[in-house]
């Protein structure tokens, strides 16, 4: 046992030099550095409040003529409490357990004229479900739909996992494919690290979405595949990859985003969202929302409802949110929820402040 703890110290101490060394040298030659910082404080307007910190850290190095780039980002998170509400798609897209250092980025992307290439550690966030409305929105699954982020323990924040990834445009399309390791990981162990690839146990994952983008709209439809299926308890909680069966299961999803007016700096955009796994099997099988964001050069204010159907009942969930931009690098976002499942009515107060540097 001894000798199997010095086995995992020493990797978990040569993985850190490595990735130091590698950041060390960028920095002295990077062209580009930043990060975000993102701290949130959270009431469930009753007796529980949640401190929120995620920090990401940022580096691109160009390479090859400024034909490719090696790119790393990194996520350290600090909270002082867990589960103040009862909900269950995550009121907080950057809810998470507390985390030192995590890898979010690491590899080489390729740049060509109509075209991305990267191979590396990756998170399906870096890609895919980014859009101008659902940006704004606090709730998780505005950011990845839960019949996807629930139904699989994916390479999805705060987790990355080996990924290769490519996306090639024309005119107003751009088409994206990615396939991951199927499990994603933060650790920094032997058994526990974004580099791991194991077909076998945790499956493989993959990801492909159509986007077309014209002057006032956006459209995207999407579909993925594991190879792996995961049980669910009767807390809706999925099983370890090892109690994953054999089981080819794929999600699917479609939503749009169309302005509804603009003049000058000002603009109306609604939202529709839908989404199904295939699987009945799954955590969540069926997903859908709607909104609307008013934008001008300051402020952004929406408001937005989610239905999740999970294994153990429906979800229901209302957001109105306001962000002001204070400056070009800071700005503050009040967020109001009301959520209603099969275990009660919730409702979640949170005030979001986000320094970019």
């Amino acid at each position: 046992r001894s000798l199997e703890n010095d086995k995992k110290l020493f990797l978990m101490t040569d993985l850190g030099l490595f990735i130091t060394c590698i950041l060390c040298f960028s920095l002295s030659h990077a062209q580009e550095f930043g990060g975000v910082y993102t701290t949130e404080w959270q009431w469930d307007m009753n007796k529980k409040t949640n401190w929120l910190n995620l920090l990401r850290l940022e580096m691109n190095l160009p390479l090859n003529n400024g034909k490719g780039a090696f790119e790393a980002a990194t996520l350290h998170v600090a909270k002082s409490n867990d589960g103040i509400l009862g909900d269950w798609q995550g009121f907080s897209n950057i809810e998470a357990d507390n985390n030192v250092a995590a890898i979010a980025v690491l590899g080489y992307m390729h740049e060509w004229k109509q075209g991305h290439l990267f191979v590396g550690v990756r998170n399906v966030n870096e890609d895919f479900f980014t859009s101008d409305a659902t940006a704004l929105f606090l709730n998780s699954s505005c950011g990845i739909f839960p019949t996807i982020a629930a139904s699989y323990p994916i390479a999805n924040y705060p987790y990355s996992g080996l990924t290769l990834y490519f996306d090639i445009s024309k005119g107003g399309w751009t088409f994206k494919n990615s396939i991951y390791n199927g499990v994603g990981y933060n650790g920094w162990n032997r058994h526990d690290n974004p580099f791991l690839v194991r077909p076998k146990k945790d499956g493989i994952f993959n990801m492909s979405q159509l986007e077309y983008a014209y002057s006032g709209g956006q459209y995207f439809a999407g579909a993925a595949i594991h190879t792996r299926q995961f049980p669910v308890d009767e807390q809706g909680e999925l099983s370890s990859a090892d109690d994953a069966k054999s089981k080819t299961t794929c999600a699917w999803w479609i939503y749009g985003e169309q302005q509804l007016w603009s003049i000058a700096d000002k603009s109306l955009t609604a939202m529709l969202q839908y989404s199904e796994n295939a699987s009945r099997e799954s955590c969540c099988y069926r997903y859908a929302a709607a909104g609307c964001t008013y934008k001008d050069s300051r402020n952004e204010c929406g408001l937005s409802g989610l239905y999740a159907r999970y294994q153990q009942g429906k979800e229901y969930t209302l957001e109105l949110t306001f962000k002001r931009q204070l400056s070009d690098s800071i700005s503050i976002q009040p967020s109001f929820q009301y959520i209603s499942n099969d275990d009660g009515d919730f409702t979640a107060a949170a005030l979001r402040l986000c320094y970019s540097f």
